[in-house]
């Protein structure tokens, strides 16, 4: 079996590796950096721009896992693209939505680069799509090889991807994967029996609160600096992924109205994308893994955030929460407008409840409130704004944090694993505690577009 990974090797955007096994060429995922605009955005292809894609095993909708996938398209037009039925109706979702962002950006002049693909693009993608029931077979080679998908708890439609070779070798790709419940989606499941080669992600290698806290002290914590600010006549802000942590944590706060942890009578705020994923994740209740099969999303009671200034005004000045994308705050969304609007205001709060980047607006908001600057620059064209409000961080991630992560390893006893999917010092971390958690097993950090060979 080869190996390459084709997206940067030090971070988690853009998460894309390409296998060979036998005469079967599979990309795992095809994703593009958020962070990034243009081809920068994406996997660098020229290591197997001469090999075959035969399979492309899309493990969810997110973007950094999906965004890339009209480029392999049209360097692969005849690969096979797999996915879960969820995935598949969201990731159409998100796709369309990528391409109307793109044009939006070129033409109001934000961004120097034309759109990587147009509405026509993805009409030819989807007719590739092949979509599955979890722990399906997949055949993907006349010599025996084949795959299914492994339900992962990262979030609505998501699977890690098993992997059999026609000698009988196995190979599971995690993928972003969480084996304890979160609100809605409960904790993912694993092979039964041991793997030879294990690619895991490695998100939270570098972060050691996360395994300290346990969810239900979190929710606890949530609730009650929730409640503060709103009974102080505040607003909170609660950047989220419009895809996973949104519907997540709209069900929480449901959970809080409904227990009177936070007044019932709290105004929820919601806005854009988000609101349309809401409803697949309702659609799809009933037939996949869900804690709660009769809950919906939008049992929530919701209102759509205002549109203009004024009704803006009016509803930032009133005790409420709103629940806006961006989860990393990247500048000109919807939620790095808002906390600029708040941040400077001392009854009001900015609440993170998932992964934040260091070098990006969320995560150098919290890293300014935890050190306790006074100031911060969430944009040069307003420049810098003093930190009067409350600014918080809860850990309630789709990811494993490390603990779990070692725990996912050594019960499948793998004698390779693949490091991917996370930045340096996570993945230095991760690789120390392997050595004593999977002494007999080789354990592999690849730089993007290295060739590695198990």
């Amino acid at each position: 079996m080869e190996f390459i990974s084709l997206g940067r090797d030090n971070d988690i955007g853009a998460s894309c590796h390409y296998l060979r096994v036998g005469n079967v060429g599979i990309t795992l995922d095809a994703g593009a950096d958020p962070n990034e605009e243009g081809p920068r955005s994406l996997p660098d292809f020229t290591p197997i721009l001469n090999r075959r894609v035969d399979h492309v095993m899309i493990t969810h909708a997110h973007h950094d896992h999906i965004g890339g996938l009209p480029a392999v398209n049209a360097n692969w037009p005849m690969a096979r693209l797999h996915l879960t039925h969820a995935s598949k109706t969201l990731t159409t979702l998100m796709l369309y939505a990528s391409a109307r962002l793109q044009r939006r950006k070129f033409y109001e002049g934000s961004s120097p680069y034309r759109p990587l693909f147009e509405d026509e693009d993805l009409d030819d993608i989807f007719d590739m799509y092949h979509s599955h029931d979890f722990n399906q077979r997949i055949n993907l080679g006349s010599g025996g090889t084949h795959a299914e998908f492994i339900y992962s708890g990262h979030l609505l439609g998501a699977a890690g991807v098993l992997l059999t070779t026609d000698d009988n070798r196995k190979v599971f790709y995690t993928s972003d994967t969480r084996s304890e419940d979160q609100t809605i989606i409960p904790g993912g499941q694993y092979p039964s029996s041991p793997v030879d080669v294990l690619i895991m992600e490695s998100t939270l290698g570098a972060d050691p609160v996360a395994e300290q806290v346990t969810r239900s002290e979190e929710e606890i914590r949530f609730a009650e600096r929730l409640k503060a600010v709103l009974d102080r006549g505040g607003s909170v802000l609660i950047p989220v992924f419009m895809l996973g942590r949104a519907q997540e944590i709209l069900a929480l706060l449901g959970r809080f109205k409904a227990k009177k942890l936070i007044d019932p009578e709290t105004p929820i705020y919601s806005a854009g994308g988000l609101r349309e994923v809401s409803k697949i994740y309702d659609d799809y209740r009933e037939s996949s893994p869900r804690i709660d099969p009769d809950f919906r999303v939008y049992s929530v009671e919701q209102r759509r955030f205002p549109r203009t200034h004024k009704a803006r005004a009016r509803a930032l000045n009133q005790p409420g929460i709103h629940v806006l994308a961006s989860g990393m705050m990247i500048e000109n969304t919807l939620s790095h407008l808002i906390a600029m609007e708040l941040l400077e205001h001392e009854q009001h709060a900015i609440f993170f409840v998932g992964f934040a980047k260091d070098d990006l607006p969320a995560g150098r908001l919290i890293h300014a409130a935890q050190s306790g600057a006074e100031g911060i620059i969430l944009d040069s064209r307003r420049g810098m704004q003093t930190i009067n409000c409350e600014v918080d961080r809860f850990r309630f991630s789709g990811h494993a944090h490390r603990r779990e992560l070692l725990e996912i390893a050594s019960g499948l006893a793998p004698s390779t694993i693949i490091l991917v999917h996370g930045q340096t010092e996570a993945k230095r971390w991760l690789k120390e505690a392997l050595y004593k958690e999977c002494p007999n097993a080789q354990i592999l950090t690849p730089s993007q577009g290295e060739l590695v060979k198990v």
